[in-house]
């Protein structure tokens, strides 16, 4: 910490307001708000059992402190929001779609408003509904809103075509006419008001309106006229089916469901508008750090509603810190009514809640198919991974190690390979630990390894001897780069390994997953990949993959274990109580060492059945066989 921001520390004031922090270079790496400056400033610099990675990342990084004090936390909250617009700080949560979603938009600062389907940047004096999940929804939805709304089509400022004649959409009634004359600035507002009624929610209100004109034109015989309203009663009803798909509530409220991994999050917002759910919105952010879920979504809401077209009375989510008041009152003022902040605990919305972050984890996964095929994307992960690694060329062929094991049971290794950044599955493998006993994940990744290794040496003398062509595949081919699941001790096993046997050419690292560092032999400081570079997403692809094929294969060899366990001599244990029974101990080691009392505490285990485990597991025990299945 420099000597500027800890006497900076000294000096705040107990007052809401908004800091920034700043790195070596005066980069903005974070904005935030607070109700108390001097408390919530210092948390930062403050230790904390089981704090995370979040404080330690930051102390590293803080060179300069900046704070404004506000009026109140409301007026923080807009400012942070300013701020974090401005300078996009990447320890903040900044929002990406998946695509560009059409909203339609009201001109209202002008004399005459139009309407128009528009993506992009936004601009004052216009009023923006959406956005929309499909543009083919929203041109669907603007078409029969003109039937119902007769605004104007014409672009420009000021209505009309260069000849200053009527178009024809105002020969077919879609079209007041303000090019005209005809019509005053008020009667043409009080149809754009209707217009953003009727997109704000307000469907019943809108419909009424017009059932009343249609009855009043129809008691005065002015029957075309109660004819075109009829027609625009129907259109309006049209928009309505389009969407229709019933809530489980009439309130306006919206679910908000995520789903994260370690560098990214996507956040999917399902839109309930009286009574009528109306869709999801999906969008993406990468981590700069870790966030507790709660805090996650508390940014969501914030840099989202700060920009969403509408805001309804309820926003639903799964988990908030605390009793956030200023949120909800600058949430209120946006929306211009009450707006709730809930965290449901049963019912309905819990089940749509649930949907929404399956919804979230699907788009998520989507998501990061797509960018992994990219092929710019992949060729640029091998370049920052070399670079970054210290590696003579680009690792085309990366083989990736990791280690499942429980309690020294059923204890497998797995070997995934990328071939030019992608996976190359025909030439994953899996093993079963013969040689390492007990708890030693260290051991058992230097077994495989030398395992892998002396296979390829054989292989190749092989090959050699019957002067045939090497092969391509499995294990004859030797690899670019070994990522080992693990820390410094892993990455010993590696070098360790290949020195053993002589192997030259091939590239060491190991990949620890709390701070997602990388180890390299001979470098005493770890490697930390940009957060959201493409070489730190291929790395974390293989460790997951790799860990994927490792915990699938020990699973299965569990299943086969328990078909052949001690428990099947005890009668009342069949293949579902002996199933229920292990995995609520996770081992059969520490089912024998279960108290009678605890085995009956066993869901759907009767307690007689429950004696006769406990009897069966202490006899073993004197027998001297505990340990096994």
């Amino acid at each position: 910490m420099s000597k500027d921001v800890k006497a900076k520390l000294v000096t705040l004031p107990q007052r809401p307001g908004v800091y920034l922090f700043r790195d070596e270079k005066g980069e903005v790496i974070y904005v935030g708000k607070a109700k108390s400056l001097r408390g919530r400033v210092r948390s930062y610099f403050q230790t904390s059992p089981g704090e995370g990675e979040r404080g330690e990342q930051l102390r590293r990084e803080i060179a300069e402190l900046e704070v404004t004090v506000c009026k109140n936390e409301v007026e923080a909250l807009i400012l942070e929001s300013t701020l974090i617009k401005k300078h996009k700080p990447r320890f903040n949560v900044i929002l990406r779609d998946d695509k560009s979603y059409p909203y339609i938009d009201v001109t209202v600062s002008d004399e005459f408003p139009r309407v128009e389907l528009v993506r992009g940047k936004r601009v004052r004096g216009t009023k923006y509904y959406g956005p929309y999940v499909s543009v083919r929804a929203a041109r669907n939805t603007l078409r029969l809103m003109r039937k119902v709304f007769p605004l104007r089509h014409c672009t420009g400022k000021e209505p009309g075509q260069k000849g200053k004649s009527p178009c024809l959409y105002y020969q077919m009634e879609m079209c007041l006419g303000p090019c005209t004359g005809l019509v005053s600035p008020e009667e043409y507002n009080r149809h754009v008001r209707f217009f953003c009624d009727f997109l704000e929610g307000r469907h019943k209100e809108v419909i009424k309106n017009l059932d009343t004109a249609m009855c009043e034109a129809a008691a005065k015989q002015e029957y075309e006229l109660a004819a075109r309203l009829r027609n625009r009663i129907e259109s309006a009803n049209k928009v309505l089916s389009h969407h229709w798909h019933p809530s489980s509530s009439d309130i306006d409220y919206d679910l908000v469901g995520v789903y994260r991994d370690e560098t990214q999050a996507c956040f999917v917002v399902a839109q309930n508008r009286e009574g009528v759910y109306i869709g999801n919105l999906s969008f993406f952010t990468d981590l700069a750090d870790y966030l507790p879920e709660s805090e996650l979504l508390m940014e969501f809401v914030k840099r989202y509603y700060d920009q969403a077209g509408s805001i309804p009375e309820q926003i639903l989510l799964s988990a908030f810190p605390e009793k956030d008041s200023a949120l909800e009152d600058w949430l209120s003022s946006q929306r211009g009514g009450n707006v709730k902040l809930r965290v449901p605990r049963r019912g309905k919305k819990l089940e749509e809640l649930s949907l929404a972050s399956s919804n979230a984890k699907l788009a998520l996964e989507g998501f990061k198919i797509s960018r992994a095929q990219d092929k710019a994307r992949v060729d640029l992960a091998l370049e920052e991974l070399s670079r970054h690694l210290g590696l003579d060329r680009y690792p085309l062929r990366i083989e990736c190690y990791d280690i499942s094991t429980l309690a020294g049971s059923a204890s497998v290794g797995s070997m995934v390979v990328f071939t030019e950044g992608l996976p190359d599955r025909r030439n994953y493998r899996k093993f079963s630990i013969k040689f390492t006993a007990g708890i030693d994940d260290v051991g058992m990744m230097k077994e495989v390894l030398y395992r892998r290794f002396k296979r390829y040496q054989k292989e190749n003398e092989q090959t050699a001897s019957s002067k045939v062509p090497p092969s391509k595949t499995g294990f004859a081919v030797k690899p670019d780069l070994i990522l080992l699941d693990g820390g410094k001790g892993q990455l010993g096993s590696g070098v360790e390994v290949l020195k053993v046997l002589g192997i030259d050419g091939v590239e060491v690292a190991a990949l620890a997953k709390r701070f997602e560092e990388l180890y390299r032999p001979d470098q005493r400081e770890s490697i930390v990949l940009p957060r959201n570079s493409e070489a730190l997403f291929l790395m974390q692809r293989l460790r997951d993959e790799a860990h994927r094929v490792a915990v699938t294969y020990h699973r299965s060899l569990m299943e086969k274990g328990t078909a052949s366990s001690w428990l099947d001599q005890i009668s009342g244990v069949g293949e579902k109580r002996k199933k229920t029974l292990i995995k609520h101990f996770d081992s059969p080691r520490k089912l024998e060492e279960a108290a009678l009392s605890e085995i009956e505490e066993v869901p759907s285990i009767p307690d007689d059945v429950a004696l006769a485990v406990f009897e069966a597991a202490k006899r073993r025990k004197e027998a001297g066989g505990s340990g096994g299945y």
